[in-house]
């Protein structure tokens, strides 16, 4: 009796002590492990959430109202027919156009972005202008200008990849475009300009925000520098001297999408 007495104490005494062990166990498990690893979670999470995805490559979408500002498509002082010519610039001969363009673009340094994008581009003509005299005024009227091609740019941001914050950017583009040919009808009558290629560059800033994880939308102007159109041999002929390079101001909306 006296050994089976002895036998429970000491069982109840070992269960006892494995409890206590048990307790202490996950008190300091709970102390040292769960707040260390909590807290290293804490501070992982936003450097994730922040950072630039390298190599990562963007759809691109772009659609730009855009207008002429400088650039005579006929020199004045050019006697054409009995006509003495004035300057006729760009912008007086057609209206604000549009442009739409799409392509690819891909993130090679957190802050730095090159593209590969086609486009294409229509400005409707603004009804007969006047072009020069006779003794009297002399109206003429243009056909519309339309373009396509392709381009490279580039993108140096000035700030970091971070949800709900605006990315000012400045960036630049070099590429080809495709004119139609143009032609002119009225006091003056012929065709002008022959269909070809000719080259292209630009300058840009804008603002560019994150609107979602894969997603962000840009706001961007600047100014773009179009190549001149070779006369036609009709237009030669006739005494139009050389067909000048132009500039335009674009406003572009741009949508990219990463995959």
């Amino acid at each position: 009796m006296k050994h089976s007495l002895l036998f429970c104490a000491v069982g109840a005494l070992a269960v006892a002590g494995s409890g206590c062990a048990y307790q202490q166990g996950s008190s300091y498990g709970s102390h040292t492990a769960y707040p260390t690893y909590q807290s290293h979670s804490t501070s992982y999470a936003p450097y994730r959430r922040h950072q630039q995805h390298i190599g990562a490559t963007r759809l691109e979408f772009e659609a730009s109202r855009e207008q002429f500002i400088d650039g005579d498509i006929i020199e004045g002082g050019n006697v054409i027919g009995g006509v003495t010519t004035n300057d006729v610039a760009y912008k007086d001969v057609y209206k604000a156009g549009y442009r739409l363009s799409a392509g690819l673009a891909r993130d090679v340094r957190p802050n730095t972005t090159f593209s590969a994008k086609g486009f294409y581009k229509e400005a409707e003509a603004d009804g007969p202008v006047l072009v020069g005299n006779n003794g009297g005024a002399v109206n003429a009227t243009f056909s519309d200008f339309k373009s396509y091609g392709a381009e490279l740019g580039l993108r140096q941001y000035m700030a970091p990849q971070i949800q709900g914050r605006m990315r000012p950017y400045l960036g630049g583009t070099l590429g080809a475009a495709y004119i139609d040919d143009i032609a002119v009808t009225g006091g003056l009558t012929g065709p002008l300009n022959e269909a070809g290629w000719v080259a292209t560059a630009s300058g840009t800033a804008g603002l560019e925000m994150p609107i979602s994880p894969t997603g962000s939308l840009a706001l961007e102007s600047g100014v773009r520098w179009t190549g001149s159109q070779d006369r036609t041999a009709v237009a030669s002929a006739a005494g139009f001297t050389d067909d000048g390079s132009k500039l335009s101001v674009p406003i572009t909306l741009r949508g990219s999408f990463r995959f």
